[in-house]
This record gives C-alpha cells, sequence and structure tokens, in this order.
C-alpha cells in the first residue's frame, strides 16, 4: 500500500522510507495500575427551563461544558483518573492509534463501543492518499502500513458517533494547549487523546506530500497517540494509556516534547453516557468529504443497485421497445396481406368486359 500510496505524492524519493507509525518497533510492557487514592470523574449536567404554561412539557437545553482553565488556576500537584483502562490495537488494529485512544476514552466513559466498530463506521479514511491526515485517515488502519490521522479526524469520528447513539456528547479540539491546560483537563476527570510518538523516541516528521488539492503534509514515521489519565509534578511522570503497550508511566519532560513535536494536537470529550438530552452537531464540527469504511462501502453498494436498476430499466425499455416494434411491423404485415387478399377477391369476382360483349351478341341472333 504504502508504494501505491507514495505514487501519488509529489516526493518520490520519500518512497523508500521505512514507516513505523503506531505499530512498529514495540515490544509490550506490564500494565500499571491507576493510583487508588485519585477520586472519580465529574458528573455533567444539564440545565432545564421552567415551563410558562402548567400544561408545557419542560424544555432541554443543549448540553455545553465549559472546559476553558479559569484564569490563574493552579492544578494538584498530582493526579490519576481511577480505574482507566488501555485498549490495545493489536492486532485488528496495527495502525490505528488514534481511533484505539478515542476508544479509550469513550469506553470509560461509559460507551458501549468497540474499536473496530468505531474505525470501520465513524472515521474517515483515504486508502489512496489524495488528501491530508487533517481529513482523513491516511492508508488502513488494519494494515501494518497506514499512516495515521490528526485531531480533526478523531472530532468528526467522535462525534458522529454521538450522532449514531442520539448523545448530546460532543468532542473539543483544544489543539495548542499547554501541558498545564492538558492536565487541568485530567484533574476534572475528564482523559485527553493526545499525540506523541512510539517509546518516546525523539524525531520530526520526515516524510513530505502534496495532494490533489495543492495541500502539503508532513509525516512523522513514529507518529502515535495515546489517552492521558493522569500526572505527578512531583515524580515528573505521565499516566498515559498507550495502546501498544498498555497503561504505564511516562517520563513527563520528554513525553512533553514528543507532543510539541507531533504539534500538542489533543482532543477531550464533552459528557459521558449519562449526559441527558439529544445529539445536536456542533458548529465547528469538522465535516470531511471522505466517508468511512463501512460507509464508502454502503455507498458503493447503493451506487451498484442504482447501476444495476438503471440497466435493469434500459433493458426493460429496450425489450419493449423491441416489442413495440415487433407488434408494430406485425400488423403492417396483416394489414399488407389483408390488402392483397382483397385485390385478389376483387379481380376474381369482376367479368370480363370482351365476354360481357360475346354473350350480347349471341342472344341476338337467336
Amino acid at each position: 500500500m504504502i508504494a501505491h500510496f507514495l505514487r501519488k505524492t509529489a516526493a518520490a524519493a520519500a518512497a523508500m522510507i521505512t514507516l513505523t507509525s503506531c505499530g512498529k518497533m514495540v515490544t509490550l510492557m506490564d500494565s500499571e495500575v491507576a493510583e487508588p487514592n485519585a477520586s472519580a470523574a465529574g458528573a455533567s449536567t444539564v440545565k432545564v427551563t421552567e415551563a410558562t404554561e402548567p400544561s408545557t412539557e419542560p424544555v432541554t437545553e443543549q448540553f455545553t461544558l465549559d472546559i476553558k482553565m479559569p484564569e490563574g488556576y493552579e492544578i494538584p500537584r498530582k493526579y490519576a483518573i481511577p480505574d482507566f483502562k488501555t485498549v490495545l490495537q493489536k492486532p485488528e488494529l496495527p495502525t490505528g492509534c488514534e481511533v484505539t485512544a478515542l476508544c479509550e476514552v469513550l469506553q470509560y466513559l461509559g460507551f458501549d463501543i468497540d474499536k473496530v466498530a468505531l474505525s470501520d463506521e465513524f472515521m474517515p479514511m483515504d486508502n489512496n492518499g489524495i488528501t491530508t491526515m487533517k481529513t482523513a485517515y491516511i492508508g488502513d488502519p488494519k494494515s501494518d502500513e497506514g499512516f495515521g490521522c490528526f485531531a480533526p479526524v478523531i472530532v468528526q469520528t467522535a462525534d458522529d458517533y454521538f450522532e449514531s447513539v442520539n448523545s448530546p456528547c460532543y468532542a473539543v479540539d483544544i489543539t495548542g494547549s499547554s501541558m498545564k491546560e492538558v492536565y487541568y483537563q485530567v484533574s476534572q476527570g475528564r482523559p485527553v487523546v493526545m499525540w506523541s510518538t512510539i517509546n518516546q523516541i525523539i524525531t520530526t516528521p520526515n516524510l513530505r506530500w502534496v495532494t490533489n488539492d495543492g495541500e502539503e503534509m508532513w509525516f512523522n514515521d513514529f507518529q502515535h497517540c495515546v489517552a492521558i489519565y493522569g500526572y505527578d509534578l512531583d515524580e515528573n511522570v505521565v499516566h498515559v494509556a498507550d495502546p501498544l503497550v498498555g497503561n504505564i508511566k511516562y517520563d513527563l519532560p520528554k513525553f512533553e516534547q514528543t507532543c510539541e513535536v507531533m504539534g500538542r494536537q489533543a482532543v477531550v470529550i464533552c459528557g459521558d453516557s449519562k449526559t441527558q438530552g439529544d445529539y445536536k452537531a456542533p458548529a465547528d464540527k469538522p465535516q470531511s468529504p471522505i466517508l468511512s469504511r463501512n460507509k464508502a462501502e454502503r455507498k458503493k453498494a447503493e451506487e451498484e443497485e442504482a447501476r444495476r436498476r438503471a440497466e435493469e430499466e434500459e433493458r426493460k425499455k429496450a425489450e419493449e421497445e423491441e416489442r413495440r416494434k415487433a407488434e408494430e411491423e406485425e400488423k403492417r404485415r396483416a394489414e399488407e396481406e389483408a390488402a392483397r387478399a382483397q385485390e385478389e377477391n376483387e379481380a376474381v369476382e369482376e367479368p370480363a368486359p370482351a365476354e360481357e360483349q360475346h354473350d350480347e351478341g349471341e342472344e341476338e341472333q337467336g
């Protein structure tokens, strides 16, 4: 797939690079248990408008959550969300770390969703390299040679899932936030999906391509995505649910450096499975023109069915036209035969003029 993909890029020289995104050069490690003294995630609330008349049902306002860190707020020195569990991306999604990290968060929030279903049904996927990782997952997360995606794709994936279950929850792209702001989200009981590198390798984007629309894309072949669920500023560690290795503590300064390399991309989810209300698409929700695997397959099947029906309709029209022409030809032949028969009958019944005159002469002589 890599060779096929790179043929579509403007940087043919980069085709020889061996990719290690989201699933290469990794040794599984023992899981690490979340700290037992950490408190539970905060509950979400919804506002209810008073009924104007006794007979009017209460109207539930759209659920929103203010996730901005208050000015001057001092975060706790340490915090870890209890009972946060890693979802391992392998073997089903060897390069699907981004959607697996999202699945980790959704499952923690009480949603019943599988990583493969989340990927297949909701994540935009471009297996031809016609766009960038801001618009779709490039490649195939079920392949060892998939590339990956960026924060806007995970936001859309999450929001499309919330729409499917009519949940008022929504995802927020907090890319560019300081690490202190990220830790604030965690301290409020909100795990954060964040882009890092495999094995905390310090590297820089080294593969470039340009899309058909002229948009430039740079790729780091150690790109990785995890969920942050805790930190300890005294021990200088961050608690990470790494889809490749499980629950683990990483050196905080090094982790922050890898996140910086990846542009401090981060996504947080507002609400949980118990949040009341109906789904409403956020005004700034990303909407990729690229479809998910299942949606693309359904669209292809629908187009194929429409093509089959059109061909069947054309076949029926052709058969009807052929039948009509055959009937017209049969009618024409019948009319011609009837006309000839009538002419023949008329010719037999009409007496010859010469014979009539001869008969009259014979009568006179007699």
